[in-house]
């Protein structure tokens, strides 16, 4: 990736623009209301596109060339579809870390060039640069560190809990939510967005609280 860099603030922008504009208020984050605010981007699992196309599974995973799931574009129509694989009992959390990083890739226009984004279609600097900025849009979507600040977060495990990761996303989250923390900067939009979860970090002090007192009772 020596001549190419992510795109840190552009993503920041993204991701709080998304935040402002459904006017989002809670964790965890409902990606599939955020993907059907946009009249240009479908979801289709895995076992639809199987049953709508007459195709045994491995056909189907052949065809999408991902065991996790895929986004295949228009650029004509600048329309999307979204695959995800629901074939092999993936988690709720699995899927939603891959609805979100699809749409990191069409909301950071990674398909100018392009209908599909593959290890095989691209060199190796250009496929992990789309990687990266991909992961980095997901994470900062699902696990926003002004939001994990704000809850007081002390562990992955929290990060896990409020924001319905795996735990290995959940840990990689926490790592760079500690990064963060070395610098604490907030924006004229974040402070936008925390304000729009004023009344959820309320009720998650009341519910601390709560729980702090039933444990004290015995």
């Amino acid at each position: 990736m020596s001549t190419l860099t992510i795109r840190y603030r552009h993503i920041k922008n993204l991701v709080n623009d998304i935040y402002i504009k459904l006017n989002i208020s809670h964790l965890p984050i409902n990606i599939l209301e955020i993907i059907s605010s946009f009249d240009n981007i479908k979801i289709v699992s895995y076992h639809q596109f199987m049953t709508d196309h007459n195709l045994t599974k491995e056909e189907t995973f052949e065809i999408l060339s991902s065991d996790e799931g895929c986004t295949v574009c228009s650029k004509s129509l600048d329309r999307y579809i979204i695959y995800y694989n629901d074939l092999d009992y993936k988690s709720e959390e699995r899927i939603r870390w891959t609805l979100t990083h699809e749409l990191g890739h069409i909301l950071c226009e990674h398909y100018s060039d392009s209908t599909r984004i593959s290890s095989d279609d691209l060199c190796e600097d250009e496929y992990k640069f789309k990687e990266c900025e991909a992961n980095y849009f997901t994470g900062l979507l699902l696990s926003n560190p002004i939001i994990l600040n704000k809850l007081k977060v002390k562990s992955s495990h929290d990060i896990e809990i409020f924001c319905a990761l795996s735990s290995e996303a959940a840990k990689y989250r926490f790592d760079s939510y500690k990064k963060w923390c070395k610098h604490k900067f907030i924006s004229s939009s974040d402070r936008y967005i925390l304000r729009n979860f004023k009344n959820y970090f309320e009720s998650q002090f009341l519910e601390y609280n709560e729980f702090i007192n039933f444990m004290n009772s015995f």
